[in-house]
């Protein structure tokens, strides 16, 4: 009798291994990705606070406004793709190409951003080997800067891919048939989610810690 109850109280209450079993095979390859980005990301902010309580700030240093600057265009870029899946679901090319475009062009922004930011840092004469603080701003924003190359070359993918299919009215319907593709669309906007909740942490713990 017990074990006809535990049987139906499993059924009723999944474990998190049964629920995560249902995962897309991408989708549990994203989580597991996402899991190391976040150690990786996690150990070296470890060992930036270990350096800032050192002393390894240069004095009277200030973070360069380009990198509130690169914030903005990256939580616009959020915003955009935040509509993608729905675009998807209500049979919108028109509103998934806005919304790939519009993220890919605030990304490259941001890294426009990044990049002058570290300009600006070389041309105050602090490179990686000036001081160990500003050393593991370089490594942590380095990090991040690629993890953004990284959704960008995805979404690239994903744009050329549905410009191509829009242009057939076959390939459309095949498109927006796809759960694969749903899949897709559904995997770069968590990823994107992701790097920008990352930055947003990031940037408020260099703003504050300078």
């Amino acid at each position: 009798m017990s074990t006809n109850r535990k049987t139906r109280s499993d059924k009723a209450n999944p474990t998190g291994f049964s629920r995560m079993e249902k995962f897309h095979p991408f989708k549990t390859l994203l989580f597991f990705g996402l899991v190391g980005s976040r150690v990786l990301f996690l150990s070296v902010v470890f060992l930036y606070f270990i350096s800032v309580s050192r002393g390894s700030i240069p004095e009277g240093f200030t973070l360069p406004n380009a990198f509130s600057i690169s914030t903005i265009f990256l939580l616009l870029s959020s915003y955009t793709i935040s509509g993608l899946v729905a675009s998807f679901k209500s049979d919108s090319f028109r509103n998934m190409k806005l919304a790939l475009l519009g993220t890919l062009v605030l990304s490259g922004l941001f890294c426009v951003a990044q990049i002058a930011g570290w300009k600006k840092l070389i041309d105050a004469g602090l490179f990686l080997n000036t001081n160990v603080g500003v050393a593991y701003l370089y490594i942590i924003t380095g990090l991040h800067f690629l993890h953004v190359v990284g959704g960008m070359i995805f979404l690239l993918v994903l744009t050329a891919s549905v410009f191509g299919k829009s242009n057939n009215i076959a390939k459309s319907l095949l498109f927006l048939t796809d759960e694969y593709q749903l899949t897709r669309l559904q995997l770069i906007t968590i990823y994107w989610h992701f790097v920008d909740a990352v930055w947003i942490l990031l940037f408020f713990m260099f703003l504050f810690s300078f």
